[in-house]
């Protein structure tokens, strides 16, 4: 299988609450998006984990016989999005192309850039299929705490995640936060109570700023287990920390990121640290509001 080496740029016309055209040139490592809103950014990963499943595509939809029933009674009013996205393989150049209706794939385009070669339909579901996709973190849900993009292999693997997650949290000033990892995979930190949590419930749930650095560790752990990461696009809700601990994370993550060679995309919803970071910003849905 071929895998996703890096994502480098991507499009789409409107989604969802991101009603708005948006497009972004990615850095090769480390790249923020910062949106008005934070439902804005998982409305996004939504609609890029969309564009790289492979169970979704269902052009029957807007066939002859079905429009009228999928505007009445699925839609309501169709509102169609097209995204696109550009990328890279281990061995090649792609751009995906894709057209939505809701959450359902209707239209599928994959072409091999430098070539005559074009996929179209359930071609490019197949295609699809036989690539190892870029990693889409939700840190929605009853599996917000697991490790969703390395899981620890033995015991070796496991104290180096959490060891670069302590670390990293000492070093941008979160000295009260002890950050562990069982063979499970379950990430837990100390609430509270003074008991552990184990992301069992929402209670538990690690906090985002914690949440962030263990994805990163995870992907570093991987990269340097398998010489390989796909791209990894996760939020990052920074309500929590003040504009210094803010930008001190999003600087180290950015130095990570360029040290091991990973791609690590950030998802943030933010005003006031825009200007201090690099950031690439959405379309401020306020500007619209009259």
């Amino acid at each position: 299988m071929e895998t996703i080496r890096e994502i480098i740029e991507f499009s789409h016309d409107g989604y969802a609450q991101m009603w708005y055209p948006f497009s972004a040139l990615l850095e090769e490592n480390n790249t923020t998006i910062s949106a008005e809103y934070y439902f804005e950014i998982n409305d996004l990963l939504t609609l890029i984990r969309s564009m790289f499943a492979t169970n979704n595509h269902n052009p029957e939809l807007v066939s002859k016989g079905n429009r009228k029933m999928s505007k009445e009674f699925l839609f309501g009013e169709t509102k169609k999005t097209v995204c696109a996205i550009r990328f890279k393989t281990d061995k090649s150049e792609y751009i995906l192309q894709r057209c939505f209706i809701d959450q359902f794939s209707t239209e599928a385009r994959l072409q091999k850039v430098g070539s005559t070669i074009i996929y179209h339909g359930e071609n490019v579901i197949q295609m699809l299929s036989k690539f190892n996709k870029p990693i889409i973190v939700d840190d929605r849900g009853i599996f917000a705490n697991s490790s969703l993009i390395f899981k620890p292999l033995d015991s070796y693997s496991r104290s180096c995640m959490a060891s670069l997650a302590n670390n990293w949290a000492r070093m941008i000033g979160l000295v009260d936060s002890r950050i562990k990892l069982d063979f499970e995979g379950r990430w837990s930190t100390k609430v509270e109570s003074g008991s552990w949590g184990s992301g069992r419930s929402a209670r538990n749930r690690m906090p985002s700023p914690l949440r962030l650095l263990t994805n990163l560790a995870q992907a570093v752990m991987k990269k340097r287990t398998y010489g390989m990461s796909a791209p990894v696009f996760t939020p990052f809700n920074l309500e929590t920390l003040n504009d210094f601990e803010a930008i001190a994370m999003m600087d180290l993550v950015r130095r990570v990121c360029k040290e091991e060679s990973i791609q690590f995309i950030v998802g943030i919803s933010s005003t006031n640290v825009n200007s201090m970071i690099s950031t690439i910003e959405t379309p401020r849905l306020s500007i619209y509001e009259t």
